[in-house]
């Protein structure tokens, strides 16, 4: 076979693989969906949801130029699966919520929500934060190990950064340990431990002397932060703890994405803050571009070290 049917026939190769390639992607690639629907779980009992809602319906549409339906749902679990069959093409959710949501439904997480957070005593707009280990200045204890038996207060079993990373922390320190395909149990190591629904309510447990120890949040308000820091000793922190997410289902076509993407962005301009603020996150200050492995790399870290689950 001479040289110039051997250019030719690998040029016809060639040809006939990038249209596979193509053919593959057309089919593996979903229309653009005839409506957007977008659930939002707040950080706090949102304010005016019905006027809020309208509002964010309203700016969106004008920036995708398609029907956008918004929702608040009652519990992570329904967004996740609405992600998995698409009844739902995007989601604000929290850390863990979007870690799911990549791992389970296949999801992508398109940006990563600044927030004005407290990071030791400063106050910083950032995609991060840290909690702290907590006991009253007067405490005679100086260390976690020394709070064996002891009584704690968490937020909750389903916070980052009020249980997971803490006990994360734990891990690390060898006060507790995982038992193989298990989950960590702090009633291991203390005496009693209280769920008390908030970081708030822990931290007016540990004023009142009902336990010994509890844990703070730099993404609290700053009020309490600085109330509870100035009058505790910090035995121990962890972090950086990421920040919410919007999700995305992966398959969206990507120039509705960028638009997506681009929309969202927007919202960090400060005319349209009260907004978020009133419908997310007294915190919100925008939204940054971040990959999964960038925002939540930490936290998938967290989960591997305590093999907590969030139910």
């Amino acid at each position: 076979m001479t040289r110039k049917y051997v250019i030719a026939a690998s040029v016809t190769v060639i040809v006939a693989a990038l249209a596979a390639i193509i053919y593959l992607q057309a089919l593996t690639q979903q229309p653009a969906p005839s409506k957007i629907i977008i659930a939002i779980q707040p950080t706090q009992n949102p304010l005016d949801i019905a006027e809020s809602s309208k509002g964010l319906k309203n700016f969106l549409e004008k920036r995708l130029g398609i029907p956008v339906e918004v929702y608040v749902p009652t519990d992570y679990a329904g967004v996740i699966e609405g992600l998995r069959f698409r009844n739902v093409h995007v989601a604000l959710m929290g850390s863990w919520p979007s870690y799911l949501a990549i791992r389970n439904a296949g999801a992508e997480l398109l940006l990563a929500e600044v927030r004005t957070v407290a990071v030791g005593e400063e106050k910083v707009n950032a995609t991060y934060y840290y909690s702290y280990w907590i006991v009253l200045k007067d405490s005679p204890y100086g260390s976690l190990s020394e709070l064996r038996g002891r009584r704690a207060c968490f937020p909750s079993p389903i916070s980052s950064s009020g249980y997971l990373a803490p006990m994360a922390r734990m891990v690390e320190l060898g006060l507790l340990s995982r038992r193989e395909g298990g989950q960590v149990n702090p009633s291991e190591f203390f005496g009693e431990v209280i769920f008390a629904g908030g970081y708030g309510q822990c931290w007016e447990a540990l004023r009142a002397g009902q336990v010994d120890v509890t844990v703070m949040a730099g993404d609290v308000s700053y009020e309490l932060y600085t109330r509870a820091m100035n009058t505790s000793k910090v035995l121990e922190a962890q972090g950086p703890l990421p920040s919410h997410g919007v999700v995305v289902t992966s398959d969206l076509p990507e120039d509705l994405k960028q638009k997506l993407r681009e929309a969202f962005i927007e919202l960090s301009k400060p005319e349209y803050r009260d907004l978020m603020k009133r419908m997310v996150s007294a915190l919100f200050v925008g939204f940054e571009p971040k990959t999964a492995k960038e925002h939540l790399g930490s936290l998938e870290k967290y989960i591997e070290a305590t093999g907590l689950q969030y139910n």
